[in-house]
């Protein structure tokens, strides 16, 4: 992923979470799923670049120690064995063009696109 692919996936992801943030009725968060593993998948990919988990967390408007804990609770789920993976529909015009092509988009931020559903499926297995 480039800078600027990077910087507008968090300018989206700290949107999502303000936007939960405040539509939130209680002091107790609970972010969502789907939300959580983009986040961490982000910061994933911030983090094997080398920056500080404070600065990740202050740019997505979360709080060091919870990213903190998704990142190792998803770490120990990798350790056991577990992948989490997301099938997202094409969103961009040029994605779009390639209407029914699948794309991976790994943990750590790797994006495979163009796929077929028995090649998606044999990656899901090599990956698993």
């Amino acid at each position: 992923m480039s800078g600027a692919e990077l910087s507008g996936l968090c300018d989206r992801l700290a949107g999502e979470v303000a936007e939960k943030l405040r539509s939130g009725r209680s002091k107790k968060w609970r972010c969502p799923g789907d939300l959580r593993l983009r986040i961490v998948s982000y910061a994933r990919v911030c983090r094997e670049g080398g920056e500080p988990l404070g600065d990740i967390a202050r740019r997505l408007g979360l709080v060091e120690s919870t990213l903190a804990r998704w990142l190792r609770t998803d770490r120990e789920a990798l350790a056991a064995g577990f992948r989490s993976v997301s099938i997202v529909p094409a969103v961009d015009e040029d994605e779009a063009a390639s209407a029914g092509s699948l794309r991976l988009v790994t943990p750590r931020g790797y994006l495979v696109e163009g796929l077929d559903a028995p090649t998606l499926g044999f990656l899901l297995r090599v990956v698993g």
